[in-house]
């Protein structure tokens, strides 16, 4: 892994922890050892008040490469819950993938 690319993760992470929007989730996950994962995040976005997503928690993956910040991350939304974008036509619009499940 870049180190680069750890330090940058680390200092965000510190900066999110001390300020984030409110009921944004955004939390590295853990290696089976119990050690802190910064290139694979879990998060979570909450429905906008007044749009059909209102009271919605919208689960996603962020997977950073070792290249990080010079490449974003890649971005997976999550199955649970069921995400629709209606403005997009099946099979597009319905699934996503699973991955806190």
């Amino acid at each position: 892994m870049s180190g680069i690319a750890l330090s940058r993760l680390a200092q965000e992470r510190k900066a999110w922890r001390k300020d984030h929007p409110f009921g944004f989730v955004a939390v590295p996950t853990k290696n089976p050892d119990g050690t802190m994962n910064l290139m694979n995040w879990e998060c979570a976005i909450p429905g906008k008040k007044g749009t059909p997503w209102e009271g919605g928690l919208f689960k996603l993956r962020m997977l950073f490469k070792d290249d990080y910040p010079s490449s974003p991350p890649k971005c997976k939304l999550c199955k649970e819950p069921a995400v629709h974008f209606p403005a997009l036509p099946p099979p597009f619009g319905s699934h996503v993938c699973e991955c806190l499940a």
